[in-house]
């Protein structure tokens, strides 16, 4: 199971969120980009948004304190180092928790 078929509605919401911030700034956003509209290096990168400006593109990832983990820390791991690969690329890793306490 990806990330993203296992997105919980407060992780969805602040992904909105993001992307609407990040266009508010004048970047180009595509919400779950596919394989074909990723560089080579990050096509088989499960990514929830990716930003492009003329000087910067952010990759990101949003999760909440219990999907962290999902596909293992080395999921996020690969996916920075990926990324890191790339000119002008960063990643950037949102967590998310309700604000409700347990």
């Amino acid at each position: 199971m990806t990330h993203q078929e296992s997105r919980n509605p407060l992780e969805h919401r602040r992904l909105l969120k993001l992307a609407r911030e990040y266009r508010q700034k004048g970047y180009q956003v595509t919400l779950h980009p596919s394989p074909e509209e990723l560089p080579p290096p990050l096509a088989d990168c499960s990514l929830d948004l990716v930003a492009v400006s003329d000087t910067r593109v952010v990759a990101a990832e949003v999760r909440s304190r219990e999907t962290l983990t999902l596909n293992g820390t080395e999921d996020l791991r690969r996916i920075s180092e990926s990324v890191q690969q790339l000119p002008g690329w960063e990643f950037e890793l949102i967590v998310t928790n309700s604000r409700k306490k347990f």
